[in-house]
């Protein structure tokens, strides 16, 4: 089967190691997009589902497929959404990279959607990303 991908970045003003806490905690508190987030085990745990309701009203549920500490990156998937998801299936990475140069954090959100993903679903994905990273800045920055 095919993928679609997409890939926003941004560079916050902050550490690296003080983005990736936030970041690692997966509640998306800095997204006004989210209400909150539930777990069903600790963060951390690879396989772990988090239950997301956001202020629309729509709920979904993520499973942590990847979490490295080493590399600042975190990955996930919707298992389940109400409604549902405009995608079969899609996956998200989200790493942090420390620049040197001023001790600033480079984030990239990437996501690879299934085929049936049209270029609507796509491009409000791309937006919200945009926001979602707009925001994190303005939580950790200083």
């Amino acid at each position: 089967m095919s993928t679609t991908h997409n890939t926003e970045s941004r560079v916050i003003k902050a550490p690296a190691s003080k983005v990736w806490e936030v970041l690692r905690a997966q509640d998306f508190r800095f997204w006004s997009l989210v209400k909150c987030v539930e777990f069903s085990s600790t963060p951390s745990d690879v396989g772990g589902i988090r239950t997301t309701m956001f202020v629309d009203g729509t709920v979904q549920k993520h499973r942590l497929v990847e979490l490295s500490e080493v590399a600042r990156s975190l990955t996930y998937e919707i298992v389940e959404s109400e409604p549902a998801a405009p995608s079969l299936s899609a996956q998200h990475t989200l790493r942090v990279f420390h620049v040197s140069t001023d001790d600033t954090a480079f984030v990239q959100w990437s996501s690879d959607y299934s085929s049936d993903s049209s270029l609507e679903t796509v491009m409000d994905a791309k937006f919200k990303k945009l926001d979602a990273l707009a925001e994190l800045a303005k939580a950790t920055e200083n």
